[in-house]
This record gives structure tokens, sequence and C-alpha cells, in this order.
């Protein structure tokens, strides 16, 4: 279990009036965003569309999250394991059928309340969310802010994550039993109350033994969780300092300009070990060398690069999770192996991604999109 995962969602019996509140807003922010698709005002059609939300959001699989950032940007659900009609229906939930434009909605809106509690499946869902933005290629037509949300998310993980755990643990409380009651009906002979005494000693004990093995678990998860965070800095300190790329074998220097931006990020995606990376990649990636003066079209830089490389950015075992939506410069990549090397694959992909070849972006951007893309493919 990692740090995130202690974040666990409480249960409504234990949460403050704060969380409470929070809830409320939340569901009045959606009311809020629902409205432009209503003619008039329902309330009992709200607070089903709320339930059919809550629902999706409670528990989604990485399959359930692709499929809910391709409805977002309205993309088709093409390729997927996911039955579109059967996510529709648990959308809706037993209210009326849902149109395009309202999945749409739904789906943005069940994306923004799965990003709320900074848990791991906040960072897997802003991860393919910003992945399908692709540096802002990529438009999203919904009333919030989702990708703004998103890059919130990466930010705050990315700084939580990084911080030491408490050493001070806290302390239990200790089981209360009344024993000199218990000793003077031993004395007595009464048997029924010393049976009911040994039965509320077990209990307790094992809450108690209970409680002390959870506690261990989760300092234990915080530890490793920080060592390995620790781990992956220092490997990326070490490579920053060397100033040599391990995977090609050659020194930062001897890097065409045009193909540090995939050198670079494929390089630290290999030292990334935990989603969604380290707080300072810009910084990184223009220390090493990407120069943000230097323009690049994804097919440019994808087309100009070693046909080689393409096994470092796509290898067989991670093809399946290619997606056009959500990894775009990754299915560049792909496409380009299949037609082994050559440039038939441009025009396809721009159909199946809808983004304009002919765009360019500065290198740091495209490098930062491709590291997040190469960490969504990579992590679990």
């Amino acid at each position: 279990m990692s740090c995130w995962e202690n974040l666990r969602v409480k249960s409504n019996a234990s949460k403050t009036a704060g969380e409470r509140g929070g809830e409320l807003n939340v569901q009045a922010e959606f009311f809020r965003w629902y409205s432009s698709m209503e003619f008039g005002e329902d309330a009992d059609v709200r607070v089903k569309r709320w339930n059919g939300l809550t629902a999706v959001a409670k528990s989604p699989s990485v399959t359930t999250l692709e499929a809910l950032t391709r409805l977002a940007f309205r993309k088709k659900l093409q390729n997927m394991t996911v039955d579109a009609n059967q996510l529709r229906e648990q959308l809706a939930a037993d209210g009326p059928p849902l149109g395009d434009e309202e999945l749409a909605l739904m789906a943005g809106a069940a994306l923004a309340l799965i990003l709320r509690p900074m848990d791991t499946t906040s960072a897997k869902a802003a991860s393919l969310i910003t992945g399908a933005s692709c540096a802002g290629l990529r438009r999203l037509a919904q009333p919030m802010d989702l990708v703004g949300m998103a890059k919130n998310v990466q930010t705050q993980l990315a700084e939580t994550f990084r911080r030491r755990p408490a050493l001070e643990q806290p302390k239990l409380v200790n089981p209360q039993l009344d024993i000199q009651a218990n000793l003077d009906a031993l004395d007595v002979g009464d048997i029924t109350t010393v049976h009911a005494a040994i039965k509320a000693l077990v209990s307790e004990s094992s809450k108690a033994l209970k409680a002390i093995a959870v506690r261990q678990r989760q300092f234990e998860s915080a530890v490793q969780g920080y060592v390995r965070v620790q781990d992956e800095e220092l490997d990326i300190l070490w490579w920053l300092q060397g100033e040599d790329c391990l995977t090609f074998g050659v020194p930062f220097a001897d890097v065409p300009l045009d193909h540090r931006a995939i050198a670079f990020a494929i390089e630290l995606a290999a030292l990334t070990k935990v989603l969604p990376g380290p707080t300072a990649l810009p910084a990184l990636l223009s220390r090493a060398g990407v120069d943000d003066n230097v323009r690049l079209g994804i097919p440019e830089a994808i087309q100009g690069i070693p046909k080689e490389w393409l096994a470092y950015l796509v290898p067989e075992e991670r093809v399946s999770k290619v997606s056009a939506v959500t990894t775009p410069i990754l299915e560049a990549a792909r496409r380009r192996q299949e037609v082994d090397g050559q440039d038939t694959w441009i025009a396809a992909w721009a159909t199946v991604t809808g983004l304009d070849q002919a765009t360019k972006l500065p290198a740091l951007r495209l490098a930062e999109s491709l590291y997040c893309e190469l960490l969504q493919v990579s992590l679990p």
C-alpha cells in the first residue's frame, strides 16, 4: 500500500462537518454545471444524475478512467473493453437516457469528482487528462477547467509524496477493563461474570493487536514510499550530474537539439518510479539541454529520430496501453513502428488523434508531455 492509498476515503459516519459541507459544495457545483443541459430545472433528475455520477466515481478501474477521459474530450471508445452503453446507463442511473453532449458533461464531472481525493486514482486520472490535452493542442469544451484541475493534482501529489513521513506515531488507546471487579467475581465463584470477563479481555486484546498491526503497516508503507522516492531523486541527480544518456550511451552534448526532447524524456521516465514524477521536471529537462527555443511538431519529432529509438518509446509489452486519445505522442511512435520507419503513418495519425500535424510545440513542452505519457503506460 502506497502513501497515497493511506489517504483513504472515510465513511459518512466518520466524516467531519467540514467534509460533509465540502461534499455538498461539490454537489452544488455539479448542479450548476448540469444546468446548461436543462430546459427547465428538475430536482429529481438532478439527484439521479448525481447518484449515477458518484457511483461511477467511487472506485473506477483504469479502463473506466480512460473511457471517461475519452468521453469528456468527446472521443469515441474504440478498441476498448469497456461497454459504452453500459457506462452511459451507469451515469444515467435510473433517470432519463443521456444524450451525447450530456454524456460528455457527466464524464467530465465524474473525472472532476475522482480528482478530488488526491489519491492514487486521482493521480492516474490526472495523467490521462493531461495526456489527452497534449500540451494544450487538444481543446476541452467543459464548464469546469478539468485540465487545470489535473495539473493541480499532479503538482500537489508530487509535493505531498516527497515529504518526509512523520516519525512520531499516534498513541494507541489502552483497553479499559474493570480488572478488580473480575477478580472479586473469581473469588466468590461467579463463573458467568468470569466467563464474560475473559471474552471481553480477548476482544479488547484483539482490537489492540489489530490497531498496532495497522499502524505498523501504515508506517512501514510511508517509509518505504519515501525511500523509493529518495532513490529515484538520487538516480536523477546522478544522471543530471553525469551528463550522459544511459539509454543511448552518448553525452548530453552529443544529442542533436531536435532529438533532445524525446531522448531526455525517455531517460527521465526510465528513472522515475512514482507517478506523477518530480515537481522540478521542467527544470531538469532544461538543465539537461532541452532548448525551449526549438519548436517541433509531433510527427516531425517522431519521424526525425533514429528508427531504433522507437523500441524505447513503445516496448512490445506496453503497446496495448497506447491510446490515440490519452497518449497521442506514443501513438505516433507506434504507427511509425508499424510502417517500419516510413512517413506514411502521419496522415492517419492526424485523423485518429484529431491533432494538426503542422502545429509546432516548444521542445520543453513536447518533452514534458512525452514524459507524462511514458509514465502513464509504464507505472501502475
